[in-house]
């Protein structure tokens, strides 16, 4: 049920994972990229690949632009336990988010209990509106 959110939250946070090793200042770097998820207002999000990741977010969750923005606020969230996961490694960051891909299941259990919750709490509303066919 989970699957298609963690994937796009997957997806979102990949996009937005390589600006936080433009800064040699770490923290700033991880603050300015999780509010560029939060507010969608900096250059990865103006991008081609960044319009893309948007496009597909914006499909996975039926158009609905509140659950979009809820992911992109996961997305936000997963980025300092990506960090410290990948001991500030890009490369490590990317293999990580690469296995993800295959194994989602893995990587959502690797996550905080507050964050799996909330993943798990996306995918129940966006699976309920599916159900009920409400429309964004």
């Amino acid at each position: 049920m989970f699957k298609i959110n963690l994937s796009t939250v997957l997806l979102v946070t990949g996009l937005f994972a390589q600006p936080v090793y433009a800064d040699e200042a770490m923290d700033s770097a991880l603050q300015q990229t999780q509010d560029c998820l939060r507010q969608q207002n900096c250059a990865s999000a103006q991008t081609d690949a960044g319009k893309a990741a948007a496009q597909q977010a914006l499909e996975a969750v039926g158009g609905n632009a509140d659950q979009m923005q809820g992911l992109y606020n996961i997305s936000a969230d997963i980025m300092p336990l990506l960090l410290q996961q990948a001991d500030g490694d890009p490369a490590k960051m990317q293999a990580i988010l690469q296995k993800a891909q295959t194994d989602p299941e893995g990587f959502l259990n690797s996550l905080a209990p507050d964050i799996q919750t909330k993943i798990k709490q996306a995918a129940a509303t966006l699976e309920k509106n599916r159900e009920s066919g409400q429309k964004p």
